[in-house]
């Protein structure tokens, strides 16, 4: 399959092989002739908070909706495979990408050098080597820089252009067969759906599309009774491990399969949503239980926020309010030295308790972004403590 596949990754930071991770990624198919077969593009959750969101300006709670890198391994071994790979500045995006295959258990024999790289290939044509200066250079467009597929789009108009010289067009033949020597080790594709920029946004359609997709129950006796089991059982808003085998023992006495319990999981949000929704006011202390009631019915992000939206949609106020009485703990995370120092003396201006971290008690964290997956908001989604922004000090 001789062509190229040109490839970019926007990440959380530069230390690959350690904390920072692939956050989006973006793969554009060119064929042995240059022309443009198809593209691919998603956001990738990097399972903790993003990083430098003012350069890629990915939104976190977008993120948190998003596949996991091992999601879509497969996906992209079978569009990268018998290609020659081409990326702008291609050490850094090669790395993270063996990186993230080998936290996912697979080794790749391909290294930086196995990539053709258009920031090297500038150099030797005496052109500017910044990928925004090189498509100024040429007239390409480059409308939203650092968003994985854009720069993908403009790095293949580069090679394109590049082709033109002769330094480069005398190699063509050559470059686009290379990738065929390289060996990808056989990662089952999942056709792992792709989530866009703006997908928590209202009116983007899907999360819309995850709830309109739960199929209503007929209602029948044994499906009744694991509902008045699993209510009794969140009634303290968590689930022990004996609780956890009697919903298993009670499942398999009544002959319900996984699927028959993911939906009547989803059936009892719904109703603990139409609950709350009731007095046409939807608070962060009921976000914040609708989100814990999620996760400890092993939801996923995608299906809590598609539940969180479509509560928002049943009233007429989504509030964002708190009862923070003087003594209470309040967490930050997500803030700069500077602004840490600025809400935390806002908060104890309050008679608010400043806590490092999330535990027991704490009565809120204080994000920077509400959507954060960041250790301590992660942690405040699992036991029920709002997460909310900065607005609840003023």
């Amino acid at each position: 399959m001789a062509g190229y596949a040109v490839i970019d990754v926007e990440t959380t930071g530069f230390a690959y092989k350690t904390t920072d991770r692939i956050c989006e990624v973006a793969v554009v198919l060119l064929d042995r002739e240059g022309r443009r077969e198809d593209s691919y593009s998603t956001l990738v959750n990097p399972q903790r908070d993003l990083g430098a969101q003012h350069i890629h300006r990915i939104d976190a709670t977008d993120a948190r909706l998003a596949p996991t890198f091992e999601r879509i391994s497969g996906d992209l071994t079978a569009l990268l495979g018998g290609r020659t790979l081409v990326a702008h500045n291609a050490p850094f995006d090669m790395r993270f990408l063996i990186a993230e295959y080998a936290r996912t258990g697979v080794t790749l024999s391909i290294t930086p050098d196995d990539a053709v790289c258009t920031m090297s290939l500038a150099r030797q044509l005496s052109v500017p080597t910044k990928l925004a200066d090189a498509c100024a250079y040429y007239g390409i467009p480059l409308d939203g820089a650092h968003a994985a597929l854009v720069d993908a789009e403009a790095t293949a108009d580069l090679l394109l252009h590049y082709r033109k010289h002769p330094a480069v067009g005398h190699q063509w033949d050559r470059l686009c067969c290379a990738g065929e020597q390289l060996y990808w080790p056989t990662t089952e594709p999942l056709h792992t759906p792709t989530v866009p920029r703006g997908a928590s946004a209202p009116g983007s359609g899907l999360l819309e599309a995850v709830v309109t997709s739960y199929q209503p129950l007929a209602s029948n006796a044994n499906e009744d009774a694991y509902l008045q089991l699993l209510e009794r059982v969140l009634l303290d808003r968590k689930i022990t491990a004996k609780e956890r085998r009697d919903l298993d023992a009670l499942a398999a006495n009544l002959g319900l399969s996984e699927s028959a319990r993911a939906a009547l999981h989803r059936t009892y949000l719904l109703a603990v949503i139409d609950s709350a929704c009731e007095d046409d006011v939807l608070t962060a202390d009921e976000r914040a239980h609708i989100i814990n009631l999620a996760s400890l019915l092993d939801l996923e992000d995608i299906e809590t926020e598609a539940l969180l939206a479509h509560a928002s949609t049943n009233v007429s106020t989504v509030s964002s309010d708190l009862n923070l009485a003087p003594g209470a703990l309040v967490v930050l995370t997500g803030f700069g030295a500077a602004d840490k120092a600025r809400l935390t003396a806002l908060a104890e201006s309050q008679g608010l308790a400043v806590w490092p971290g999330v535990k027991k008690g704490v009565a809120a964290v204080i994000a920077k972004e509400p959507g954060s997956n960041s250790g301590k908001a992660k942690k405040a989604r699992q036991t029920g403590v709002p997460v909310v922004s900065e607005s609840v000090l003023t």
